[in-house]
């Protein structure tokens, strides 16, 4: 007895029919993988340049200060001044994002001359919060002995005219690969008033 097929019969024309629906199917599974890719990365970078276009620089700014020595000699001649201030600083930050920052100095200046400096180390603030911390600087009118004629007059009106000058470098962390920078420059002038020890007039920019 000869055994029959059941499937029918197939000719060559049915394979190849068959094979050209199976390449057809192959190749619209692989357009739709390169289609469901091709959005998801498009969708992250639109989101990434939405979420990190909208990241504000953060605020650096001097907020006050306490005095410890408080040496000033007002003589006709020579006036001078040394004085250990500890001065606090804040940084803001209005982001929902963490900002981590590099060690930085801040400069000091009486009448564009700088009489001293602080340093503020590396650290970080947290989303939507304000870090207040204190630096000592030490103040020495020995590099403004050109400026002793203003000196003696400041010293007689009992008000120093301070300025204070930093840039700031830090960054948010967007995802586990990507990082946005930003650089926070701080500018503020205030007034020293020598009878009372304190900060007043404190003006950042």
């Amino acid at each position: 007895m000869v055994p029959t097929n059941p499937y029918g019969h197939v000719n060559e024309d049915d394979l190849y029919t068959l094979a050209n629906e199976a390449r057809r199917k192959r190749r619209r599974n692989i357009l739709m993988s390169i289609i469901i890719i091709t959005g998801f990365i498009a969708g992250i970078v639109i989101l990434l340049s939405v979420t990190t276009g909208r990241l504000r620089t953060p605020k650096f700014r001097v907020r006050s200060a306490t005095f410890g020595t408080f040496n000033f000699t007002n003589s006709t001649s020579n006036p001078s001044f040394d004085i250990v201030m500890n001065a606090e600083f804040g940084i803001k930050n209005t982001n929902f994002r963490r900002f981590r920052y590099r060690r930085t100095t801040v400069d000091f200046y009486y009448r564009e001359r700088k009489v001293g400096d602080g340093i503020v180390w590396n650290d970080k603030v947290k989303g939507r919060d304000t870090r207040k911390f204190v630096v000592p600087v030490i103040l020495s009118s020995a590099n403004a002995t050109s400026s002793s004629l203003e000196l003696g007059s400041d010293f007689n009106g009992g008000v120093l005219p301070l300025t204070s000058k930093s840039r700031l470098t830090g960054k948010f962390k967007i995802l586990i690969f990507l990082r946005k920078y930003k650089h926070v420059n701080m500018e503020c002038s205030m007034d020293l008033v020598i009878a009372n020890r304190v900060l007043t007039n404190i003006s950042c920019r």
